[in-house]
């Protein structure tokens, strides 16, 4: 089974050029970040991914299937 870590904290930051992304921490003390482009979509990743635990060394920004899909559904509704 694959090692994984556990988002713990996540950030929306602006950066100079007017994007935004997230800055993301895991258990572990691990932190990464990923530019998402506006603020809605920051928000989203950052609202959503909070307590995931993420494959060690996979994006942040990838859902796990089965919460992807329940998102597709709500969006639906």
């Amino acid at each position: 089974m694959a090692n994984t870590h556990k988002v713990t904290k996540t950030k929306v930051v602006q950066l100079e050029s007017g994007a935004y992304g997230v800055e993301f921490e895991f258990d572990d003390g691990y932190t990464d970040f990923a530019e998402v482009g506006s603020k809605e979509t920051a928000d989203f990743y950052a609202t959503v991914q909070m307590g995931e635990s993420i494959v060690m060394g996979v994006n942040p920004l990838l859902l796990n299937a089965e919460k992807a899909e329940t998102l597709r559904r709500k969006r639906k509704q």
